[in-house]
């Protein structure tokens, strides 16, 4: 067993994230101790990976072992099971680690949860970053995207291993990996982006339900959306899952596809939730993240949506297209889904710039780098985030994503309306999109006549007063009351 203190990092969990990562970091040159809980979980990894990297892989079989062999002021970053098992392996760490070590926590955390630990953390001489990461196995071992957030001096001394091993933008090279901000801006950060992952999969999942429903095949998708990615604007990891599914064949039934086959439900980790909550609370509107989470939990009540089919019936018909109309409709359903995946971008940036204006986390001034960092090896990378990075270093503070690509609004939502008005008669909805349509609309709507009546239903039946609009259309300051009719 070693005891000198030779590694550069230490790394706590070797799940499949974990192992990826210690390997990934081990490739770029650095020393890496590694512990898991199970003992034999380390051993295999010692004997499948020594002969390869030798001395620079440091296995630790105890806590106190695997401490010992990292050098100080010592890194440490766990890949553990978000929640109770990372504060498990917290409070083990601080029974053995030395004033200023350093504890880097990886899981899909509540960015609260991150900034409670920094502080706790902190007021016992330790420091602290969570810092989310995007990418998968497949990234972890080849390059993630990572959104380090918590106390700023930190970073500096970590960013060597972590920008060696993220990804590297496809544009300019650039590490996948900026330092987020203050407390939790990290997992702040990281729970937006699985927001809007969890948006535009929905996304892409309805366009697909939405050409299968004017009786395209699978084959015949695969084409099309192959076709859309050639456009290159779409083009995105995103797509590509969406794509590799489309043409996945059943491998148990022949001539089939595995599409036809899986059960139509979705889990989820949290993070969509939590995120919604957070922007709500904040009165940021989502709905078109919201509408995402919603679909996931509808999906789950497959028993119940199998009740109501018995009992009322299924609504719609596949349409009876031409060829031309089929055509026409799948260049609509193209900026459908474009100006969808624009608005749910344009949320997930808004929720981050009003979040950061109340709890101070300094992302705001580093929004156009963070932006910059989704480009490579996380989940959400894609061309589009080229133009959104610019839209930001343009203007740092643009109120909404969506200013910047005006030209592209204008030319698309013609075809979005039409797009939805013919799916509207379809067996299968398209709830996000809908919702981004909603969003879309209402944000390019100066005066809402609905808004307008439920002010005064409200008066009505609690005078709760409204605003009047002056000469000008401006709110007014002061609030007024009608004198209304006795209603009850």
């Amino acid at each position: 067993m070693a005891t000198d203190a030779t590694a550069d990092c230490g790394i706590i969990g070797l799940a499949v994230m974990g192992r990826n990562l210690v390997l990934n970091i081990l490739d770029k040159g650095f020393s890496v101790a590694v512990f898991n809980r199970t003992t034999a979980v380390t051993d295999k990894f010692e004997e499948t990976h020594k002969p390869k990297f030798g001395d620079k892989l440091v296995p630790g079989k105890t806590m106190e072992a695997f401490v010992a062999s990292i050098k100080k002021p010592r890194k440490i970053f766990i890949l553990v099971v978000a929640g109770k098992p990372t504060d498990a392996v917290i409070k083990q760490l601080e029974s053995v680690l030395d004033p200023n070590d350093i504890i880097v926590d990886t899981g899909n955390a509540h960015f609260r949860d991150q900034a409670r630990r920094a502080e706790d953390l902190e007021s016992k001489g330790l420091r602290f970053l969570g810092m989310g990461i995007s990418g998968g196995e497949e990234g972890a071992r080849k390059g993630p995207a990572f959104f380090p957030g918590g106390t700023l001096s930190i970073w500096e001394e970590i960013k060597d291993v972590i920008e060696a091993a993220s990804a590297k933008a496809p544009q300019d090279g650039l590490p996948c990996v900026t330092m987020c901000g203050r407390g939790g801006a990290g997992s702040c950060v990281k729970m937006y982006h699985n927001a809007g992952e969890y948006a535009i999969l929905q996304i892409w999942g309805e366009a697909f339900s939405a050409m299968k429903c004017v009786g395209l095949k699978n084959p015949e998708i695969h084409a099309v959306l192959s076709e859309w990615k050639s456009r290159k604007t779409l083009n995105s990891y995103m797509l590509d899952i969406t794509i590799e599914v489309a043409g996945h064949k059943d491998e148990l039934v022949d001539g089939s596809y595995l599409t036809d086959h899986v059960a139509d439900m979705i889990g989820s980790k949290g993070t969509g939730l939590w995120s919604v909550q957070e922007a709500l609370g904040a009165g940021c509107p989502v709905p078109s993240l919201c509408e995402a989470v919603v679909c996931r939990q509808m999906s789950m009540m497959k028993n119940m949506r199998t009740a109501m089919v018995e009992r009322i019936g299924t609504f719609g018909a596949t349409p009876a297209l031409s060829d031309g109309e089929r055509k026409e409709f799948v260049e609509n359903l193209y900026q459908a889904t474009y100006l969808s995946i624009l608005c749910s971008y344009a949320q997930m940036f808004h929720c981050l710039q009003e979040l950061d204006k109340t709890l101070d986390m300094d992302i705001n001034p580093r929004m156009p780098r963070i932006i910059s960092t989704f480009r490579g090896g996380c989940i959400l990378q894609g061309d589009l985030l080229g133009p959104m990075t610019d839209a930001f270093r343009a203007d740092p503070n643009l109120p909404n994503l969506l200013i910047a690509f005006k030209d592209d609004i204008v030319k698309g939502l013609p075809g979005m309306r039409k797009a939805i008005a013919t799916i509207l008669n379809f067996p299968q909805p398209v709830p996000v999109i809908s919702a981004s349509h909603g969003y879309l609309a209402t944000m390019t709507t100066t005066t809402l006549m609905s808004a307008q009546m439920v002010a005064l239903q409200r008066d009505v039946f609690g005078r709760h007063g409204y605003k009047r609009l002056n000469s000008v259309g401006t709110p007014t300051e002061e609030s007024f009351n009608a004198t209304w009719n006795e209603m009850q």
